[in-house]
C-alpha cells in the first residue's frame, strides 16, 4: 500500500462522521483502549469497536478517492 501523506490522511479524518473521529482518535490517535473510549464517549465497549472498524473502512475508501499529488 503506498505512503499515505500527513495532509492526505487529515482531510480524509475530517470527512469521517463525528462519532467514526472520536472513536478513531481517541483509540489510534492516542492510545486509549476501547473501554477507555467507551468510559469517555458514554457508549459501549462494542459500539466503540464498531464504530472503530467502521471508521478504518470508510478511511480506506476515501484515501483511495483522493487524487494522487503531480510530480
Amino acid at each position: 500500500m503506498p505512503v499515505v501523506d500527513r495532509i492526505a490522511l487529515e482531510r480524509a479524518v475530517a470527512e469521517l462522521p463525528p462519532g467514526y473521529r472520536s472513536v478513531f482518535i481517541l483509540h489510534d490517535v492516542e492510545g486509549h483502549e476501547h473501554e477507555e473510549v467507551a468510559q469517555l464517549l458514554g457508549c459501549s465497549v462494542g459500539t466503540s469497536k464498531s464504530q472503530l472498524h467502521k471508521a478504518r473502512m470508510k478511511l480506506r475508501t476515501l484515501l483511495r478517492q483522493q487524487k494522487p499529488p503531480k510530480k
